[in-house]
């Protein structure tokens, strides 16, 4: 069943199906940590029920072309559009980022990413088909979501993207692999004292050496 909630930001709302996962944490402080401008052109890689390009949007102003393999998330993501009338600035289509290209939706100035974190393969929880794209890498893997990344974002592009902090290393691997060079990095802590659970990155296409290193606790942000 459908469910719209208020978002807390400009009078923006989302709706999520109350039987499906919906969105973390994690959507809203990658969305505060993009720094796109307006009148650039970005693509949301793996979309869910469209938070992250409906809250990037409001804090930058850079357009968004929102996708998703998955059929229900892009009718959701359409219809929160729809409701905070913002089909001139987000467009919201199914397609599978493992396909997608250049030819596909044209070049873009950036991308961001909220991917699926857990390994569907590791057998340690019991999926349920559909929240299983949102949740779990069979669909859309961190290397996929770089890749996809790497065939549509301009040279000197940026990419934002999230990951736990557990397996940051990977998330630096590919990073570097598909021609991205990490420019900020942030660390995320639920609480003084408490490891980082999550990492928010920044990288350029076709950049140089250099990253500015920060963490943060969400106490700090409450």
């Amino acid at each position: 069943m459908d469910v719209i909630d208020d978002l807390q930001r400009d009078g923006l709302v989302i709706v999520r199906d109350s039987e499906r996962f919906a969105y973390g944490h994690d959507a809203v402080l990658l969305s505060d940590f993009v720094r796109a401008r307006a009148g650039e052109r970005y693509i949301d890689i793996g979309t869910g029920t469209g938070i992250l390009s409906i809250l990037a949007y409001a804090k930058t102003g850079a357009a968004f072309v929102a996708i998703d393999i998955d059929k229900e998330c892009v009718r959701m993501a359409s219809k929160s559009v729809e409701l905070n009338k913002l089909g001139s600035h987000i467009s919201v289509h199914q397609a599978d980022a493992r396909e997608v290209t250049e030819s596909t939706f044209g070049r873009f100035d950036g991308a961001v990413c909220n991917p699926p974190y857990y390994s569907a393969s590791a057998g340690t929880v019991s999926l349920n088909e559909s929240r299983a794209t949102s949740l779990f890498d069979s669909t859309l893997s961190i290397k996929e979501a770089i890749e996809c990344a790497a065939r549509t974002v301009k040279f000197g592009g940026r990419l934002y993207i999230c990951y736990p902090a557990k397996s940051i290393a990977a998330l630096i691997y590919w990073l570097e692999r598909l021609g991205f060079a990490l420019k900020r990095l942030c660390l995320v802590s639920s609480k003084a004292g408490k490891q980082p659970y999550l990492c928010l990155a920044e990288a350029k296409k076709g950049g140089g050496q250099g990253a500015e290193i920060s963490c943060v606790t969400l106490e700090d942000k409450a």
